[in-house]
């Protein structure tokens, strides 16, 4: 009987520490900052377009696919850095758009985008300034986010 009950605490204390730390990683998780999208199923190239040039803004671009595994990985580690999503948030307009969806395809076509990830910084007038493609750390998004803010004072 005893080893029942001891049996019985053993298993309550375990699933109470697993318990725990589902608690105290989810709520860790939920504080995190990252880049604020707007994506393309809310708004078209042509809209954020106008919008940056409304707001005097450089737009930030991400064109991704849902099959690559180097997008997932900027959107798991790289967009959801401090600061990274900082210096988005506060400095640019930052548009999603999925390369594979009808205005992904136009975006490609327009902007040349031939892989996945791109990452277009496009003036207020519509003209690229600068072009990024593949995976990049925080550090080197936010050398290049600086970059490009200070070529466009």
């Amino acid at each position: 009987m005893q080893t029942i009950a001891l049996l019985m605490k053993k298993m309550i204390l375990a699933v109470s520490i697993v318990c725990l730390i589902v608690l105290v990683y989810a709520c860790g998780r939920g504080n995190v900052k990252q880049i604020s999208f707007v994506k393309n199923n809310d708004k078209t190239m042509e809209q954020m377009l106008a919008q940056a040039k409304s707001q005097k803004k450089i737009l930030f671009v991400d064109v991704y696919t849902t099959w690559c595994g180097p997008c997932k990985w900027m959107d798991e580690n790289t967009f959801i850095d401090t600061r990274v999503a900082e210096k988005f948030n506060k400095t640019f307009l930052n548009y999603k758009v999925d390369g594979d969806s009808f205005e992904g395809v136009n975006v490609g076509i327009i902007y040349r985008v031939d892989s996945y990830p791109t990452y277009l910084f496009i003036s207020p007038e519509g003209k690229v300034i600068h072009r990024i493609e593949g995976m990049m750390s925080p550090e080197g998004l936010v050398q290049e986010a600086d970059f490009v803010v200070s070529r466009n004072k």
